[in-house]
């Protein structure tokens, strides 16, 4: 195995480790609140405070991955995470439950701000949609296991919902210690177009980025799906079990089941007919990405409007399905939009911008608009349903903004 596709691997393991401790805590959403008694917009925060302090230190890694040994950054990233999401076993308030996940925010923003940098100087341009595909895979799968262990475990063991985060924490420190004795990959050797601006200032070549049109607007895409994805994913499992009576673990299992097959369907099928089409249309990824999220927000919509069951599973496939599709095209053109000397910086301000105006609010907002309805008068299933339809104006919004990243200009040396 060459030193690339190891490299892919181990990034792929961490970032399936990734979405699983996140979406651990979607999946024990109700047990935890009722236990620590807590409201929704209490729980909308956990999320938020999370997004909050990953996105304050992805720049800071961001900025030390441009100058240093990329692969023990993430690795000590990786190590807090893990250590993080153990602890959040053992408190008993909800203070000492925001500072744990708190923690796991730092831990995560040197992965996510290195590891896409990392793959892009293991590749060629025109291999990277296909390996940013199996990155992404990691995705679905690692929420899928975060939905359907989380869930699991804290209705067949004795501690509940703490012992979701053990299970959840244990993985990724294995990974660190193996990430922490990879080769760096030599930064921009893939790119085929050379990057003069190495030599330039950090502020001159902070000043290209923010003219970078094709990073703009994947950037700005990227806020409003992040946002909507944000409300969906937390709230998801609980609307299940408020609206229709689904148990804990069964609704843990069910949406664990719709994001695995879903995402690896939607980002396998979306790298494939990038890299089929691309090379004779240039823009296929981010005509395909803008097109199939405007079909999922009327999906979406309809979705968390019904009350039939079945008919609820339906639409969630085909809407998860359709805004999966997007993730391997546009991560592969935002990273690629950029100079090597500038590549991790870049990526971590993607990841400030996208989750403070994304996933870092979407969460609370949904919560608090739910409080607000209840308190109306609208039953509890009824209520999440309606505030959740919050993501639905943020899914058009992210479809539209591609439009603005086709008919680029080929890229040119900065």
């Amino acid at each position: 195995m060459t030193a690339a596709r190891r490299l892919l691997l181990l990034l792929t393991c961490i970032n399936l480790v990734n979405y699983l401790d996140r979406y651990v805590v979607a999946a024990i959403l109700e047990p935890l609140g009722q236990e620590l008694h807590l409201s929704n917009a209490q729980l909308g925060r956990l999320t938020f405070v999370f997004i909050a302090v990953y996105m304050c230190a992805a720049p800071f890694f961001g900025y030390l991955a441009d100058r240093f040994h990329r692969p023990r950054l993430v690795a000590v990233g990786v190590a807090l995470w893990s250590l993080a999401t153990i602890g959040a076993a053992f408190v008993h308030s909800y203070p000492a439950l925001l500072f744990t996940r708190s923690l796991v925010g730092v831990g995560e923003a040197a992965y996510a701000s290195l590891g896409p940098a990392m793959l892009a100087d293991g590749f060629a341009e025109s291999d990277r949609a296909k390996s940013f595909t199996w990155f992404y895979l990691a995705i679905p799968v690692g929420s899928a296991l975060g939905y359907g262990l989380g869930g699991l475990v804290a209705g067949a063991w004795g501690w509940g919902w703490r012992a979701s985060f053990l299970v959840a924490g244990l993985p990724g420190l294995v990974l660190a210690i193996w990430m922490a004795f990879q080769t760096d990959p030599e930064r921009g050797v893939m790119d085929a177009v050379r990057d003069h601006s190495a030599a330039d200032s950090y502020l001159v070549r902070l000043g290209h980025l923010f003219r970078n049109r094709v990073w703009l607007a994947c950037t700005a895409s990227y806020v409003a799906y992040t946002f909507a994805m944000g409300g969906l994913s937390t709230w998801g499992p609980t609307l299940l079990q408020r609206r229709f009576a689904v148990t804990t673990s069964r609704a843990g299992l069910v949406f664990g089941a719709l994001a695995v097959v879903t995402g690896i369907l939607g980002t396998f099928l979306g790298g494939w007919f990038t890299d089929r089409w691309q090379k004779r249309w240039p823009d296929a990824g981010i005509g395909l990405s803008g097109l199939t999220l405007l079909l999922a927000a009327p999906v979406v919509a309809w979705a968390l409007g019904t009350h039939s069951l079945g008919t609820a599973y339906a639409l969630f496939f085909l809407g998860m399905f359709l805004l999966f599709v997007n993730t391997s095209p546009v991560n592969a053109l935002t990273v690629s939009s950029l100079p090597a000397s500038i590549r991790a910086t870049g990526v971590a301000l993607n990841v400030l911008l996208i989750h403070l105006l994304g996933d870092a609010i979407s969460p609370e907002l949904v919560g608090r608009k739910a409080d607000a309805l209840h308190a109306l008068g609208l039953g509890g299933g009824d209520a999440l349903g309606m505030a959740m339809r919050l993501v639905v104006p943020a899914i058009l919004l992210s479809g539209l903004a591609l439009w603005w990243a086709r008919h680029r200009p080929q890229p040119q040396p900065v």
